[in-house]
């Protein structure tokens, strides 16, 4: 099989691998961006973005408000990014064609395909897929600039990296580092470059106003303080940003990609490092040279950005920007070894993220399964009875998980979040307590059942019930435990 074969390959099941993931229910962070697109026009999503509600850029919101015209689903909000995650493969086996060579690009395309990073973020509805792509071809269309010396390489160059910012600001680091590479390599092209560069910040200036909002913005200052910028930190972003999965601090490295597959990684990394000794020269060049200094490009901005500037952006999400490269790094080490290790140690690396990707469709590694939830309390509540809603969570946007798939047809009320559901949450919404939404639902359900949706954690809360008793509970495992408990007044009739 050829080398373009087996990227075309790669593609196909890294675009599989997406689609799956995809499928499932929204979480987090994307609830803001389901909210800004399910209830604005166009108009309204760029002002909502450009508002306190976000503090993102403009341009992944408005990719999914265009994708959900064809349906308001998880899948279409997700579009954008499984399309651009799944172009990101072949991208950088094309990039690393014109940097490391062949081999290290067939290798790092297998990683991006792989990478429980990159398929958890190009099924998510957010802006890293659709920047990780736009920074790979940022960096693609400037050496075609440089080596074929075309016009449109330079217009395609301004473009993508405009649209790179105007997706995600962390960005900023990978273009910054390169267009430094670009001045010092090729003295020849630095005129072009600079116009081409200052085309792309002209560009950019009708979203200035926005940037300053986003830095006044109440939600940089709770990230500062949900993200400290310490050594455990970095230490647990680097780790699940280059092998992991992204949420560190539920799912770690020993479940995912677990033990035996980071034991294949290491004997990856052994081999590597001994065909590296043995080796007399290394292919080291300017290119490579650019490889190492993209993939380093984020981690150093944004620890340098966090140590000096006003809040932290040192997080395993934010470094995304440099993972094409970080891929073409490690794809550049291993054809590096030599022909003897090198194929051996390709397979057993790719091994160990193939065995990431495929936990990542398993219940436990997962998205919580809130639709499960829902078809539940549809199937199983009659009219009067009354839901607790505890699957809220301080995000960039007022709904609750449970908001996006459950019809309410019945009371629902809030408990361990704000009660309201107009504006995103901030830290001045009044939370209301287990105890008190417990009285509330007592109050309000008059003899109907209570339907309880909480977590693990939740489950185990005392709630001032009075006269209603436990009578059946669900749990549903994911990467949070959701679970379900029915509630009856013990001196109700049921007919």
């Amino acid at each position: 099989m050829g080398m373009a074969a087996a990227v075309l390959v790669l593609t196909v099941v890294g675009f599989a691998l997406r689609v799956a993931v995809s499928q499932q229910d929204l979480f987090a962070d994307e609830l803001s961006t389901y909210w800004i697109v399910a209830t604005n026009d166009l108009d309204g999503v760029i002002s909502s973005v450009n508002s306190d509600n976000e503090i993102t850029p403009p341009l992944s919101f408005v990719a999914a408000w265009l994708s959900t015209r064809v349906e308001l689903s998880p899948e279409w909000l997700r579009a954008p990014s499984v399309l651009a995650g799944t172009l990101t493969i072949p991208a950088v086996f094309w990039l690393g064609v014109r940097t490391v060579g062949r081999s290290a690009g067939l290798v790092a395309s297998a990683l991006t395909a792989f990478a429980p990073f990159m398929v958890y973020y190009s099924a998510e509805a957010r802006g890293y897929a659709v920047m990780m792509a736009l920074v790979t071809l940022s960096t693609l269309a400037m050496l075609l600039a440089v080596d074929d010396r075309r016009p449109w390489a330079w217009v395609l160059y301004a473009a993508s990296s405009c649209a790179a910012v105007y997706t995600h600001y962390t960005s900023v680091f990978v273009l910054g580092a390169q267009l430094l590479w670009l001045l010092w390599a090729h003295p020849e092209a630095r005129r072009p470059a600079l116009i081409a560069t200052a085309a792309a910040a002209a560009a950019y200036l009708p979203w200035v106003a926005g940037f300053r909002n986003d830095l006044d913005s109440p939600t940089t200052k709770i990230l500062a303080l949900l993200q400290p910028f310490n050594l455990d930190q970095v230490r647990l972003s680097l780790e699940h940003w280059s092998v992991g999965y992204p949420y560190g601090n539920v799912v770690g490295l020993r479940e995912l990609p677990g033990v035996p597959a980071l034991l294949l990684l290491a004997v990856a990394a052994v081999l590597v490092a001994a065909g590296l000794a043995t080796q007399r020269r290394w292919p080291v060049g300017r290119r490579t040279g650019l490889v190492f200094a993209l993939a380093l490009a984020t981690p150093v901005g944004a620890a340098l950005f966090s140590a000096v500037g006003t809040t932290t952006v040192f997080s395993t999400r934010n470094l995304a920007a440099s993972w094409p490269a970080l891929a073409l790094a490690l794809g550049a080490l291993v054809a590096a070894a030599g022909p003897r290790v090198r194929i051996a140690a390709a397979a057993l690396a790719i091994a160990c993220f193939a065995i990431g990707a495929a936990k990542m469709l398993e219940d436990r590694y997962e998205r919580p399964h809130y639709t499960a939830v829902a078809n539940f309390i549809e199937r199983n509540a009659d009219r009067g009875d009354v839901i607790i809603d505890e699957s809220a969570v301080l995000s960039p946007g007022p709904l609750s998980h449970l908001d996006t798939v459950l019809d309410r047809r019945n009371p629902v009320l809030r408990s361990r979040a704000p009660q309201q559901r107009d504006h995103p949450f901030n830290v001045f919404d009044a939370f209301v307590t287990p105890e008190q939404s417990a009285r509330a639902a007592t109050k309000l359900a008059g003899g109907a059942r209570i339907f309880l949706v909480t977590d693990g954690a939740g489950a185990t809360i005392h709630r001032p019930l009075g006269s209603y008793r436990l009578v059946e509970s669900r749990v549903y495992p994911g990467l949070l435990n959701l679970v379900v408990r029915v509630y009856e007044n013990r001196g109700a009739r049921r007919g």
